[in-house]
């Protein structure tokens, strides 16, 4: 109960500085960006704004990992089939975890589709998969499995009753300890060391499962490897259904007013102006 109150004014912190920095952010990259494609300046005064907007841009990424794991982030779920999903990121998970390390998928047949949004379940399973990488330094076994699990009494993530498809990612390498556990999925918290990861990857997996209506659970020994659990909902959708779209007539081509709606002075001005 302590941790997961512990987690949860954590999270209602970090939502809010990331809201806040997001805010800030906005009319920094609109303005460079709008810069970049008005030419304006010299050789040298152009590289200067690429490369503060390469920073702004990372910095945005980082916003959006800290709203993940506040359960902030704007979500598209829709019916995703995890085997197409998962056998279209082989190529990528492979060149990322590199030769010494054998990847394996393990799909179940017949797996129904999961309630996600499939960009950010990409990149979960690709932080997921690095962080297995790193825990690895001498080679090993990764292996990303999917199958349909029932749940039917109390679960360590807090899961309602019922069927959730369990999206697994197992390495075999040196195993994390109850106390490393019991943090990881804290936002910043990583034991790679100063300048090797940012220690957001479990905590935006996390974020992203629990805001699907789903969880994620750690199964862990010091030299016995570690498999991290993402539980997502079934979809009551079929695969494509959300990809229909109603066919309008067009209308005829007219000039009119368009509302602005913002609560930062500097985004609407910057949204404006772009």
């Amino acid at each position: 109960m302590r941790q997961s109150q512990k987690l949860e004014s954590m999270g209602q912190l970090t939502g809010g500085v990331a809201h806040d920095f997001n805010n800030l952010l906005t009319p920094i990259i609109g303005s460079l960006d709008l810069l970049m494609r008005r030419g304006l300046g010299n050789d040298r005064e152009r590289r200067l704004i690429d490369g503060a907007l390469q920073s702004a841009e990372r910095a945005k990424t980082l916003v959006q990992r800290l709203l993940a794991f506040a359960r902030r982030q704007p979500l598209q779920p829709r019916a995703v089939a995890l085997d197409d999903l998962v056998e279209g990121m082989a190529g990528l998970v492979s060149s990322t975890i590199g030769p010494k390390i054998y990847l394996r998928i393990a799909i179940a047949d017949s797996l129904p589709p999961a309630k996600a949004d499939a960009n950010q379940l990409e990149m979960a399973i690709l932080n997921l998969s690095v962080n297995a990488r790193d825990a690895m330094p001498a080679g090993g076994d990764l292996t990303i499995s999917a199958s349909c699990t029932s749940v039917r009494g109390q679960h360590p993530a807090g899961l309602r009753l019922g069927h959730y498809i369990r999206l697994s990612v197992a390495d075999t390498g040196v195993g994390m300890d109850e106390a490393t556990q019991a943090r990881a999925i804290e936002p910043f918290f990583s034991t790679k060391g100063i300048g090797k990861g940012t220690g957001l990857g479990l905590s935006m997996a996390h974020g992203l499962a629990a805001q699907l209506g789903g969880g994620l659970t750690i199964r862990s020994a010091l030299g016995k490897g570690t498999t991290v659990d993402l539980w997502l909902p079934i979809s009551p959708d079929m695969v494509g259904d959300d990809d229909k779209v109603l066919m309008l007539p067009r209308a005829p081509m007219a000039r009119g007013t368009a509302l602005l709606v913002d609560d930062e002075d500097l985004v609407r001005m910057s949204t404006a102006t772009c």
